[in-house]
């Protein structure tokens, strides 16, 4: 197998999401910091990933890619890089413990 070229890298999309997120009937919570709220969602291919203010980031299986579909926004920006947008984003952990009203 070779390896992909850099245009053919699978698209990632990411979506803010304020809110608690409960696919699983509970409240999801970020293991490393707590926090119930305020998630970057992300989507590769057929797997949904969330990523907390701290940085922390997991894949969720009880988030399906429809439902990504069913939350995602058509994108304000682009980045050339993941550091670049998690950092634009306010995802990179510099924000940990941050919460928005």
């Amino acid at each position: 197998m070779t390896d992909p070229s850099p245009d053919h890298r699978p698209v990632v999309r990411a979506v803010p999401h304020p809110g608690e997120l409960d696919a699983r009937g509970i409240p999801i919570t970020c293991a490393h910091c707590h926090a119930r709220r305020d998630w970057l969602l992300l989507n590769v291919l057929h797997q949904v990933f969330v990523r907390c203010r701290c940085a922390h980031e997991w894949e969720e299986p009880d988030l399906t890619r429809a439902y990504f579909d069913q939350h995602f926004t058509e994108p304000e920006h682009e980045w050339e890089n993941y550091d670049d947008a998690m950092t634009a984003l306010g995802f990179d952990g510099l924000l940990a413990g941050t919460i928005w009203s």
